[in-house]
């Protein structure tokens, strides 16, 4: 098993400080090519850069630390931290493209990739519309740049080549998968009959940021397929949880933690499971107040809070969080199966209250 030089296994809090040191050399490093094509390449990869380090938990990175230290391989520090970078950059490029689909223009409490490219271009275009526009077909680019990052810097592990190359066919399989998951989700809001919103926490979270992840570190570290077929099963119950307590703090968190919009799900009209229980549970009169607002881009904020408290009310949101328990318990099942050393168990166990308990 893999431990730092103190014999210790990393805590979440190193793991996110030395994967953002290596996101911004490798951004950086980026940065400084696409100034010798044109300044506004550069910009681009500026926004890219503010966005990566302005925020985010690291659980992805810190997953692929997590299950390349379980399992017997080559403790190389370079290997997990490329392959764990590797993965935040899949995710920030999903973050760019989902904004864009979402029409958001905040992550992490500042402009996003659109946002900061709609205000470079301010002295350009005029026209709002057109200035978002250009912004969103740059932000575009910014996450195809992305995707590429994440497949080079998995080259660059010291894993073997078999490996390195297996990793990135996991790699391959999550973005099928969230590409699935996201297309589902965003035609929720007007296709019928509706898919299931927990199949596309299935498709569109588990895939990526868990399953995908766990899989990527113990791949390099030599696991074998049966115990990455246990993590990958203990990703799907963990990251669908994961996603159920993201649509509930999407629903009710504090935007202040959140560094993003509180009702953008709302206002959009987003078929979470939370939203599939309001209509199995609730009243009539609870439902023609949701109505009011649910999918409504000019509702007012009083709407928009009456639309909550009635999710509240109806029972909806104890429902959730009963399913997200339900989750929690069957991860922590699964991981009795994966036999870990107490140590790494431990880890484990802590990581699983941080993704179920989290209020941001």
């Amino acid at each position: 098993m893999q431990k730092t030089s103190g014999g210790e296994l990393l805590d979440i809090d190193d793991v996110r400080t030395l994967v953002t040191q290596e996101l911004k050399e490798y951004i950086g490093t980026k940065k400084l090519a696409a100034n010798t094509i044109a300044p506004a390449y550069a910009t681009l990869w500026r926004s890219i850069e503010n966005l990566a380090i302005a925020g985010g938990k690291r659980f992805r990175s810190y997953m692929v630390y997590l299950a390349y230290s379980a399992y017997p391989g080559r403790a190389d520090e370079s290997t997990w931290k490329h392959a764990a970078s590797a993965v935040e950059l899949l995710h920030l490029a999903l973050l760019v493209h989902d904004d864009i689909i979402d029409r958001d223009y905040i992550r992490y409490g500042i402009r996003n990739v659109s946002g900061q490219q709609y205000d470079a271009y301010a002295p350009h275009i005029a026209d709002n519309i057109e200035r978002q526009h250009f912004a969103d077909s740059a932000a575009i680019l910014a996450g195809d740049l992305l995707i590429a990052g994440a497949y080079d810097l998995l080259s660059r592990t010291t894993a073997s080549r078999s490996k390195i190359t297996s990793a990135q066919m996991l790699l391959d399989e999550a973005i099928f998968r969230v590409a699935g998951g996201e297309l589902i989700d965003t035609e929720s809001a007007f296709m019928e009959p509706r898919e299931s919103p927990l199949l596309i926490a299935q498709e569109k979270t588990a895939s990526y940021s868990f399953c995908g992840p766990l899989a990527i570190g113990a791949t390099l570290a030599g696991a074998s397929q049966e115990a990455i077929e246990h993590l990958q099963k203990f990703g799907l119950s963990l990251g669908i949880a994961f996603q159920l307590q993201d649509d509930l703090l999407g629903m009710f968190g504090d935007e202040a933690e959140l560094g993003k919009s509180a009702v953008s799900d709302l206002r959009e009209g987003k078929y979470t499971y939370l939203v599939e229980q309001f209509h199995t549970v609730a009243d009539e009169s609870q439902q023609k107040i949701f109505a009011n607002a649910f999918g409504v881009s000019t509702a007012t904020p009083a709407e928009q809070g009456a639309a909550k408290s009635a999710l509240i009310e109806s029972g909806a949101r104890s429902i959730v969080e009963e399913k997200i328990h339900e989750l929690e318990q069957a991860a922590r099942a699964t991981m009795e199966d994966l036999r870990l050393e107490a140590q790494v168990k431990a880890a484990f166990d802590t990581f699983i209250t941080k993704c179920t308990k989290r209020s941001s």
